[in-house]
């Protein structure tokens, strides 16, 4: 007896070592090895390839410090969980390059300290103790370190755009410069003359308030700054890519700097309008001609006077009279173009991932012929217009209305919005001389042109004949990026653009996938049409009916299985009594 008691405690022994053996092994494993079921659409918890790219490769250590306040209200526990989850698996990522702390500023004043040199406040939090509203103080951001750079996530708040934030942030603190991009200075007649705009305190430039998207949105990631022509200097080599957000008054010197630029290895965002919409006397549209379009036909696209309307469109809000009452009606507007789904190009890093893109009053773009002979590139439509699209070309009828008089199907197509050209170009000056600054008007004499040419620099600058690998971006629509009409899918199409163009395609992926459309196209040809009703009515009902069913399946069968249990237990017992 004494024997076998000895056997089953060293039996005991064993199996509890070989127990904590396992458990420390598990540990161990799931330390270095990171897993995690994501079942959200498109993956929205598990981290991209471009982030492990960028783990993966980092040389050095980064220094990520997590400053979360141990007493926090209960409704934000379930995002430091997320916090502490993506932070765990990062660090698994990237193979000891990446320390990660977690500190409490409460703590002490040092930690405090700490948090707040980084650029991560002290919040204000709202809280339920009580039944009563509370208000407390705490930490909820994350500070990324590396040498002497710095950067910061002052509050975790939206835990879709954590990856993005986090992953740019070590982008940042790694980079070696600031990446510069430059916006041209709007040559257009639509804005306030400079001394009436001095006059309503809006400035000499309003390219900045127009475009505000670009400043307030790039200036995280780069050095915005205005190109300004209209002195004739060289456009900065040190600008990786240009984006001219369309205009109409272009002089030839104006163009002979967007062309050298271009040929000097800069990447080039233009942005047209082939139609202008004015809004002093109703809506109306009038075809013009630029010296900016001119130059892009050259270089081998070219934008057609006209104006694309399609089904899957925007809407509009409309006022209507009620009686006494006048409320906003929503109203399909064609001319508000929806690029969704196959409208982008599959291949491109920049459109693989977009969700949906917004033009209005947009030309279409075409190819051009090579007329100098000495262009070799490729073009690729980034952005088209859906099947059910059609073109105007004169007689624009800008106004909104509930019923739209449509063409024949078969002069419904697709139409490029958006191209991409690259390759070797040739430069639009190439043989030609340099133009001056001031063009020859009717005031001006011969002499006046060639003291200007004499005292500047032009006389000996050289024209530089081509480039080898241009990449040149073109867009039927200069407004899609305007502070009124820059949505958030908007933004991240040029945002993806000025990044593949600009640095490289690594956030592309993270950012689109953040954006996800999930309305019903609007078409205005299925008006009427009974399928809106019908996704409606699957969604609403389909997970219900689905439920019930399972219910019912599982019921029978436990019944069933009950019913030979009994059946069973009453012949072995009619067994036994015989």
């Amino acid at each position: 007896m004494k024997t076998k008691k000895i056997k089953s405690k060293a039996e005991m022994v064993v199996v509890a070592c070989a127990v904590i053996v396992a458990v420390a092994l598990v540990n161990y494993i799931s330390g270095k090895f990171f897993y995690r079921m994501d079942l959200t659409e498109n993956r929205q918890y598990t981290v991209s390839d471009a982030t492990k790219r960028i783990l993966k490769g980092l040389d050095d250590i980064v220094t990520v410090k997590a400053f979360f306040s141990k007493e926090l209200p209960p409704e934000v526990h379930t995002r430091v969980s997320t916090v502490r989850d993506l932070l765990s698996e990062y660090k698994s990522i990237a193979g000891g390059k990446l320390r990660v702390t977690w500190e409490d500023p409460a703590e002490s004043d040092t930690v405090r300290g700490m948090a707040m040199s980084l650029g991560v406040p002290e919040v204000r939090l709202q809280t339920f103790k009580r039944d009563k509203a509370e208000t407390m103080l705490g930490f909820m951001g994350i500070g990324i370190m590396y040498a002497d750079k710095k950067e910061a996530i002052p509050v975790v708040q939206n835990l879709e755009n954590l990856e993005y934030d986090l992953t740019q942030a070590i982008m940042k603190v790694k980079r070696a410069a600031v990446p510069k991009i430059g916006v041209l200075k709007s040559q257009s007649a639509d804005f306030i003359p400079p001394e009436i705009g001095v006059r309503m305190n809006m400035g000499e430039d309003r390219t900045d308030k127009r475009f505000a998207p670009i400043f307030e949105s790039f200036k995280r990631d780069y050095d915005v700054v205005t190109v300004d022509l209209s002195e004739g200097k060289p456009i900065d080599k040190d600008i990786r890519t240009l984006i001219i957000p369309g205009g109409d008054r272009y002089t030839d010197r104006s163009l002979f700097e967007i062309d050298q630029y271009f040929m000097n290895g800069g990447n080039v965002i233009a942005l047209v309008n082939a139609v202008n919409v004015t809004f002093q006397y109703g809506v109306q549209g009038t075809v013009q001609e630029t010296k900016l379009m001119e130059l892009l036909e050259y270089y081998g696209v070219r934008v057609e006077r006209n104006l694309i309307m399609d089904a899957s469109c925007g809407q509009v809000q409309v006022p209507r009279n009620l009686g006494p009452f006048t409320i906003n009606e929503l109203l399909p507007y064609p001319y508000f173009i929806r690029i969704t789904g196959d409208g982008f190009a599959p291949e491109n890093p920049v459109t693989s991932s977009q969700a949906d893109l917004m033009l209005g009053w947009a030309s279409s773009l075409t190819l051009a012929p090579d007329t100098s002979g000495r262009h070799k590139t490729a073009t690729v439509t980034l952005a088209s217009s859906s099947e059910q699209s059609w073109e105007v070309k004169e007689n624009f009828d800008l106004s909104p209305k509930a019923n739209y008089e449509l063409p024949p199907k078969e002069s419904m197509r697709r139409h490029a919005m958006a191209m991409h050209v690259s390759g070797a170009f040739a430069s639009y000056f190439d043989g030609k001389p340099v133009p001056p600054v001031k063009e020859k008007s009717a005031d001006d004499s011969g002499d006046a042109i060639s003291k200007i040419i004499l005292t500047n620099e032009d006389r000996d600058r050289a024209v530089t004949p081509s480039n080898k690998s241009g990449n040149l971006v073109i867009i039927g629509d200069a407004n899609f990026i305007s502070a009124q009409n820059a949505s958030p899918s908007n933004v991240t199409f040029l945002f993806n653009l000025v990044d593949w163009l600009s640095l490289d395609e690594n956030l592309i992926s993270v950012r689109a996938r953040t954006l996800r459309d999930k309305t019903i196209d609007p078409n205005i040809l299925e008006v009427g049409s009974a399928k809106p009703g019908i996704i409606r009515a699957i969604n609403l009902l389909l997970m219900p009916i689905a439920v019930i069913i399972v219910g019912v399946i599982i019921s029978l069968r436990r019944r069933e299985k009950t019913g030979t249990s009994a059946t069973e237990g009453t012949a072995q017992t009619v067994g036994k009594d015989s």
